[in-house]
């Protein structure tokens, strides 16, 4: 009887073609939501973002424009070209001084025939030439924008231990028979840069400044351009932030759970493969038996006796055709084998028919061999087969709802609701295993939150809780305000705790600590909190239990 030809090679086709085909429709779902989820981060609002970075990179250099004319302008200004630079007035020395102490500068410069350096006064973030260095200060290599009837010198790129800057400069009013003379504001460049502010959405969104002299980051350090950049307004000719995509940062998370997910599949193959091998060798051993004693009676063995083996179907075969051969004899040689033909010609038509059905009959059949099974070996051998196929359909349902969760609908939720629903919901389970919940801290606390969510996120956090707590342990509600316009949920247990090498891989896609666990209560908990603008936090001491933190946000007019 060849494995390939047999009723159990079939179920093993059908179950693995079941198991793995809606894994990978969930693999093509990964891939269409990220695609989604790119296009629309790309979509209008980062415009608006762009538009309103431009705004304040236009109005910190309209400020220094300002304050660089206003200076050029001054009368001391004049005096000080008149005068040698050792003997100036005090006043147009003081001016310079006091307008060079800004924190967005280094220091006011004095330049002769367009950028060779005739007197500087430092501020107090002066560092590096032409301060507190030996090297030389030059801007001949440095490129210049026309702002106005000033002129933009730079940037100049950080590198060597020295930072980033650039110059605004304007002409002072000439004397006669002097050179031109110009007064220029030594600007920290990472003071412009900065204000584009810092990576958004999960790291995928990236600012950027585009100048003659190249692209920098919101450090003001040179980058590489990415080859997807959206670009805003201009605020010089040549000077223009933009916004760099890079999701990576954000697909990555999706080849890890596709990994983990093809993993998953090929497990549950190989699993399979092995136990219906072991089942159809069985199987094949026990109907060959059926095989001999029918070809026995044939012959004329009626002494023949099939050895039955355990309470199954087979086994009921098997005494059947024990009772058949007791009561034969040579009269009745034909009839019986016409009754052999149809108990097997009704055995096959009812696994015919079995082979038809979807996964669900495989989990049913299953099911019903372990209850009439005898033997332990093949008994735990069912109940391992019943265990995967339950266990994969639990993981393409956890799976559908970590990847598309549904957006939230934030609204003034009160803790007292939150914690009162929560405390229903575990109040069965928590007598079950003998254990005490207690609910502290400000019971007229309201966050603005998505109800819904919150409740799932808190109602994973208490299960985890009480399944990591021993009889007789306590778990510990608390809400308290934080004070910034957050308010805090506490989750603490007298628990086992988490190792150390444990603790930062809680929250991963089907890690897990427990021998049952899926390993996808917290990913699910993390990824609802990260919609609704929530922090979660994980302590925890082996040995002293565990303490889960959630920071939610209040609605405005309690903040």
């Amino acid at each position: 009887m060849a494995i390939s030809n047999s009723v159990v090679s079939r179920y093993l086709a059908i179950s693995l073609v079941a198991g793995i085909v809606p894994t990978l429709a969930v693999g093509l779902l990964y891939d269409r939501y990220a695609q989604a989820l790119i296009d629309e981060l790309v979509g209008e609002r980062l415009s608006v973002q762009l538009t309103a970075m431009s705004k304040r990179l236009e109005s910190f250099l309209d400020a220094r424009r300002y304050q660089v004319e206003t200076l050029a302008s001054h009368p001391a200004m004049t005096a000080l070209l008149r005068a040698e630079i050792n003997n100036a007035s005090e006043e147009a020395h003081g001016l310079l001084q006091l307008e060079a102490d800004l924190p967005d500068l280094y220091g006011i410069l004095l330049l002769e025939d367009g950028g060779r350096l005739r007197h500087f006064v430092p501020g107090q973030a002066a560092a590096g030439p032409p301060y507190w260095s030996e090297q030389p200060f030059s801007i001949a290599s440095l490129p210049v924008t026309r702002f106005g009837s000033n002129e933009v010198v730079g940037p100049a790129a950080p590198g060597d231990g020295l930072a980033g800057w650039f110059l605004v400069r304007h002409p002072l009013p000439a004397a006669e028979g002097r050179h031109r003379v110009d007064i220029a504001l030594h600007v920290r460049f990472s003071s412009l840069t900065e204000l584009m502010g810092g990576p958004s959405v999960a790291g995928i969104v990236q600012p950027v400044l585009k100048t003659p002299a190249g692209y920098f980051n919101a450090v003001g350090v040179r980058v590489t351009p990415a080859e997807r950049m959206i670009a805003g307004p201009e605020v010089l000719p040549g000077w223009q932030p933009m916004l760099q995509i890079e999701p990576s940062a954000l697909l990555s998370r999706f080849e890890n759970a596709r990994r983990v997910l093809l993993v998953v599949v090929l497990g549950t193959a190989s699993v399979l493969v092995f136990l219906f091998y072991q089942l159809a060798r069985n199987l094949q051993g026990r109907v060959a038996r059926l095989v001999s004693g029918v070809e026995a009676i044939a012959s004329g063995q009626l002494n023949h006796r099939i050895q039955e083996q355990g309470r199954d179907e087979i086994s009921a075969v098997s005494r059947a055709f024990n009772t058949m051969a007791e009561g034969l004899s040579n009269t009745f040689a034909r009839l019986a084998r016409a009754q052999r033909l149809a108990s097997l010609g009704e055995f096959a038509t009812g696994i015919a028919h079995e082979v038809r059905n979807p996964l669900s009959a495989i989990k049913t059949t299953v099911q019903a061999l372990a209850r009439r099974e005898a033997d332990p070996r093949r008994h735990q051998l069912l109940q391992d087969v019943e265990t995967e196929v339950t266990r994969l359909t639990r993981v393409v349902s956890d799976l559908s709802d970590f990847g598309k969760p549904r957006p939230p609908e934030p609204a003034v939720t009160p803790v007292r609701e939150v914690f009162r629903r929560v405390d229903g919901l575990v109040k069965a389970e928590l007598k079950v295993q003998r254990l005490s919940l207690a609910i502290q801290g400000d019971s007229e606390l309201r966050l603005w939150v998505d109800a819904d969510h919150l409740i799932q996120i808190m109602l994973n956090l208490v299960l985890n809780a009480i399944q990591a707590t021993p009889p007789g342990g306590l778990i510990t509600l608390r809400a308290a305000r934080a004070g910034d316009g957050f308010g805090v949920l506490e989750v603490r247990d007298t628990g086992r705790g988490v190792p150390p090498e444990a603790l930062a891989k809680l929250s991963d896609p089907f890690f897990t600590t427990r021998p049952k666990g899926m390993g996808l209560g917290l990913s699910i908990s993390r990824q609802l909190a990260e919609l609704n603008n929530c922090t979660l936090t994980i302590e925890s001491e082996v040995g002293a239990g565990t303490v889960v933190t959630l920071r939610v946000p209040m609605p405005q007019e309690e903040t």
